[in-house]
């Protein structure tokens, strides 16, 4: 709210030509010498998470995901959240978040598959459970 009134001020003296207190700070081609340890360092995490793309899985088949579990596993180019519920039925899903592509991991403690990029957390089935991911996960046929 605060950011909608001192958008109203600036826009307001900017339309009548006068000189804002505020036009310095909004400016948006201006340059922040400090921000750029920052810019670096979150680009390199971004960088970090689409090179699970091409790691291999936590396990290398499914039939080490034990009752109760669940395991991302490689499966040619793509990855595959494998989660066994406890009667031994395995539930299988893309691992390829439907926000923008990270791979999800496992979360044994809350017992979902979260998206280490932007937080999207889904259940054991892939259903979203929070977002900003507003699509559950691609269901896999089990082979």
């Amino acid at each position: 709210m605060t950011h909608g009134t001192i958008a109203g001020i600036l826009l307001t003296d900017l339309i009548l030509g006068r000189k804002s207190t505020w036009a310095k700070l909004y400016d948006p081609s201006r340059v922040r010498i400090g921000g750029v340890g920052d810019f670096i360092s979150e680009n390199l995490n971004v960088a970090a998470q689409y090179l699970e793309w091409v790691t291999p899985g936590d396990v290398d088949s499914v039939e080490k995901v034990i009752p109760g579990t669940g395991a991302v596993v490689r499966r040619g180019l793509t990855k595959v959240a494998a989660y066994r519920d406890e009667n031994g039925t395995l539930h299988e899903h893309s691992a390829i978040c439907t926000h923008l592509n990270c791979i999800v991991a496992w979360n044994s403690s809350e017992k979902t598959w979260d998206c280490p990029c932007h937080g999207s957390r889904f259940d054991m089935q892939g259903k979203v459970i929070n977002g900003p991911a507003i699509n559950g996960l691609a269901s896999v046929e089990n082979t």
